[in-house]
């Protein structure tokens, strides 16, 4: 039995590829589903699965993957002032979390593949947000090569960990709007910089007037990466 509960979408008997969406903070995998949607309508051919998260922040009904807010108790991360650097510490402290979860994340991508038949060469990781920063690490930990990671609206986090975990260097795409402040979108050059300095493939869409959601535009483009 997984660990994590997942929805599914598309084509669940045959499918040519498989895409593992992950949800952010404060989400869920019902949340995700007017976005899956449109992507399974674009993608006939692909499976879709939406794990969810088994960990609630706290005492609360609040999903997450970590706990970031541990380490940064007065919510700098989102606020305009705190440098670019400051941001990057913060989400680097949460490496060992991350370095659980992602293993945790591989093992689930690992049933999906003997549930459909796939390999790493037609999988494909996305994620927002907080999902975003698992994709990240999930897919550079993961020691196949997937067809691609997605990260939207998110920052690589957990860096110093990550270098150590680093054994795959598939396609990654990030993607984020001009007017995030949740993650900010003047942390997006780090992101960039980290991945070329480490040997990773990077591709950037940016969006103007953008804040912290998910829009069609990125669907759309997700699924013409995915059809090549």
């Amino acid at each position: 039995m997984s660990k994590f509960k997942y929805k599914s979408y598309g084509n669940t008997l045959n499918p040519k590829k498989l895409v593992v969406f992950i949800h952010g903070y404060k989400s869920s995998m019902d949340d995700l589903s007017p976005d899956m949607g449109l992507l399974s309508s674009l993608l006939p051919e692909c499976v879709i699965v939406t794990p969810q998260s088994d960990k609630h922040h706290k005492n609360s009904k609040v999903l997450e993957w970590y706990d970031v807010s541990a380490y940064d108790v007065e919510r700098k991360r989102r606020n305009p002032q705190t440098s670019v650097e400051e941001i990057v510490e913060i989400y680097n402290k949460a490496g060992e979390q991350l370095t659980i979860r992602a293993r945790e994340m591989n093992e689930f991508i690992d049933e999906m593949q003997a549930l459909y038949g796939l390999d790493d060469e037609c999988t494909y990781v996305a994620g927002f947000s907080q999902g975003a920063m698992m994709a990240l690490f999930t897919a550079l930990s993961r020691k196949g090569r997937v067809g691609g990671c997605f990260a939207l609206s998110g920052i690589v986090a957990g860096k110093d960990c990550l270098a150590k975990e680093l054994v795959s260097k598939p396609d990654v795409y990030m993607l984020h709007g001009k007017s995030d402040v949740t993650v900010q979108y003047k942390t997006l050059d780090f992101s960039i910089d980290w991945l070329k300095n480490h040997g990773v493939d990077v591709r950037v869409q940016e969006y103007e007037n953008l804040t912290h959601k998910i829009v069609n535009d990125e669907i759309v483009f997700m699924s013409q990466i995915i059809k090549k």
